[in-house]
């Protein structure tokens, strides 16, 4: 047993008594290496993981409360829009509903490209009205894509009030 704890001994004398230059040459740059290598990856995953989230939200919060007003001021150009009661301005009440409703779901951070990708991240359990927002979102589809093609002032007030009871669902308007 004392012949290991000596040779244990003599390895540690031989390395701090001879020079190793060399090798800690290597090994300092191979350190180097792997800090920088460990803090990309710490980097990558700060990204991936979304660490920042906090700055965003203080940056949506402050917004939030200017956004209300901003939300209510649409709004009733909206419903001003549906009681003039021509087609074009029904066709415009349904798309600016419609736009006010994707911008949202786009600052809840929901995954996907598209409004439909947004609004299919919600369950029937999770948003009640998810299938009253379809059915507007799908009038607006129409409207955009048949734009020749009259809407009665039922089928756009319809619409809006879908979009609108998505909004309360939301927690987005009273």
């Amino acid at each position: 047993m004392r012949t290991f704890f000596f040779k244990i001994y003599e390895r540690v004398y031989i390395f701090f008594t001879e020079d190793f230059s060399q090798e800690f040459l290597a090994l300092k740059i191979f350190g180097y290496l792997l800090s920088a290598f460990l803090l990309f990856l710490a980097i990558l995953l700060y990204r991936r993981a979304d660490a920042f989230w906090w700055v965003r939200e203080r940056f949506y919060s402050a917004e939030s409360v200017k956004g209300e007003e901003r939300l209510n001021k649409k709004w009733q150009n909206i419903l001003k829009r549906l009681e003039r009661g021509d087609d074009a301005n029904l066709k415009l009440a349904v798309i600016e509903a419609d736009n006010i409703f994707a911008d949202i779901l786009k600052r809840m951070s929901l995954p996907g490209e598209t409004f439909e990708d947004r609004l299919g991240q919600f369950e029937k359990h999770e948003l009640q009205s998810v299938d009253l927002v379809w059915e507007a979102h799908r009038l607006r589809d129409f409207i955009v894509h048949e734009p020749k093609v009259p809407i009665s002032r039922e089928q756009a007030e319809t619409a809006v009030k879908y979009y609108e009871t998505g909004l309360k669902e939301l927690e987005y308007m009273e």
